[in-house]
């Protein structure tokens, strides 16, 4: 598998839009396609400020693209919501790929730094393909090849997951490794294993999504 690391200028769109005119980062962390042109996309948006929050909320909602918005506030004043959008140009040439979204978020340009994921570089070759054709221009920043030390694993995500769940991860814990390491049918020693290779690949999906 190849990480490929795209700078994009997509024409028109309500994130360069809102970045360029509120100096703000606008980070996408999901998106799915919608329609037959549009696309769904969970959104964050950088701004401790009431007053901007209300303006950058308007002009999302009220932005040729843009067919509902419905925004929250977090808790640190982060500005988070779903978007949903009437087209996508950047969206359907994701979709159209053998490839996977990783990340996205604006850059002071205005532009958009996407992270991706290839199964080979014929799937990265279509990408670069769909996009073009759908007006953006691209720029390649960086590309390697993966292993599979970089995810979580569907194992490590279940562990995590009855680990969460039983309170081994509460204080005083709800239960022990050597009972989960007995409920999945390994030894405590290849649980605890499984755990930490889990718990650092989430910390550094977390922190690499944080950049």
């Amino acid at each position: 598998m190849i990480e490929a690391l795209l700078e994009l200028d997509i024409p028109d769109s309500w994130i360069s839009d809102v970045s360029t005119n509120f100096d703000v980062s606008v980070r996408i962390l999901d998106c799915v396609p919608f329609g037959e042109r549009g696309a769904r996309s969970f959104v964050e948006l950088e701004c401790d400020d009431p007053v901007i929050r209300e303006s950058i909320s308007k002009a999302i909602e009220h932005h040729p693209d843009v067919s509902k918005w419905q925004p929250s506030i977090t808790e640190d004043g982060r500005l988070r919501g779903i978007v949903l959008l009437t087209k996508c140009r950047a969206c359907k040439a994701i979709e159209s790929s053998d490839c996977y979204l990783r990340s996205a978020r604006t850059k002071t340009t205005g532009k958009v730094e996407w992270q991706v994921v290839a199964s080979n570089e014929d799937g990265l070759r279509d990408l670069f393909k769909g996009l073009e054709e759908g007006g953006c221009s691209i720029k390649l920043i960086s590309k390697k090849q993966l292993d599979d030390t970089s995810f979580v694993t569907r194992k490590q995500e279940t562990a995590i997951r009855a680990a969460l769940d039983n309170g081994y991860f509460d204080y005083p814990r709800g239960t022990s490794l050597h009972d989960l390491a007995k409920s999945f049918g390994v030894s405590s020693s290849t649980m605890g294993e499984i755990l930490q290779r889990g718990e650092r690949n989430m910390i550094r999906e977390y922190f690499r999504t944080k950049v």
